[in-house]
């Protein structure tokens, strides 16, 4: 990395870089050090491990941290095929086995959130409670052909890392983000391509239609299944999406709704302290409800 591009990396704790090869694909994962209980963290569509760094730096003195990057995303392996939910079980499962992940605490961020709650709902000595960053609740066709659009669109790319830096602080989304984040995902979650210039690291195959035609669900029979305590965490962008939930919420005495104010769907990025904050009070058993 150039001296211009490291200027770009944020300061404070970094993770050791870590690979388990489980079902013929090796699998990339960062460790925060163990400094108390575990917790994964998975990241949802186009994102990385690396996304979630600024959460991970607010709790890993008191956490043993891993966060995951999934089939096609990061620096795991990106194979054509293996994108369906139950393919993501899957890799979830046998990579949690494989680390010997039991009873640990599990925060998903969209389609990572619905992939430990499938797994959650077939392995229950996996989870102990789960943290929900605005999971797809219902996946159907309507979303399943909008999301598989993004494997057809023109990739952007950019000339340096300074360029991506800038394009993301102009961007209306991504110019919300906090600033240390901005620099995370500068550093990490962009590749070099053969010509020089710089990509996001996921696979177009993640996304494409054959991978995802007739992959829908519903997830609140599962929210009703799961014996666990789950702290459900909204945006304030898109709260008003998620009021199918609200009989979840009233029939489920473990089942808590938070609303994160001045955020949208990368609300982790947007208030990584809020997250933290939301998730260590979770953990430690408080009432963690309404909007922050």
């Amino acid at each position: 990395m150039s001296d211009q591009d490291s200027q770009l990396a944020p300061d404070g704790p970094q993770p050791d870089d870590r690979f388990v090869t489980v079902r013929g694909i090796r699998l990339r994962y960062a460790d925060w050090g163990d400094n108390g209980p575990l917790m994964l963290l998975l990241h949802g569509d186009m994102r990385t491990a690396r996304s979630w760094d600024a959460v991970a730096r607010d709790l890993c003195d008191r956490f043993h941290i891993l966060s995951l990057d999934s089939r096609g995303h990061g620096d795991s392996d990106w194979p054509t095929t293996g994108y369906n939910f139950a393919e993501r079980v899957k890799d979830l499962e046998a990579f949690c086995d494989a680390m010997k992940l039991r009873n640990a605490l599990g925060v998903g961020h969209s389609t990572g959130g619905v992939v430990m709650s499938l797994l959650a709902d077939t392995r229950r000595d996996i989870f102990e409670r789960l943290t929900l960053l605005e999971p797809m609740v219902t996946v159907n066709e309507k979303f399943q052909r909008m999301v598989s659009a993004r494997a057809t669109s023109p990739r952007r790319t950019w000339g340096s890392r300074p360029e991506l830096y800038d394009y993301l602080k102009a961007h209306r989304m991504t110019g919300r983000w906090r600033e240390d984040v901005i620099r995370d995902i500068v550093t990490h979650e962009a590749m070099e391509l053969p010509d020089g210039r710089l990509d996001m690291k996921w696979s177009p195959d993640s996304m494409k239609w054959s991978e995802r035609e007739g992959d829908y669900l519903d997830l609140k029979p599962i929210f009703r299944r799961l014996d666990m305590p789950i702290l459900f965490i909204s945006s304030e962008g898109r709260a008003d999406g998620f009021v199918e939930l609200d009989p979840v919420m009233a029939e489920l005495p473990d089942f808590s709704m938070l609303k994160i104010h001045d955020t949208e769907h990368n609300m982790y990025m947007n208030r990584p302290d809020a997250i933290s904050w939301a998730i260590n009070a979770f953990v430690q058993g408080q009432e963690v409800s309404g909007t922050i």
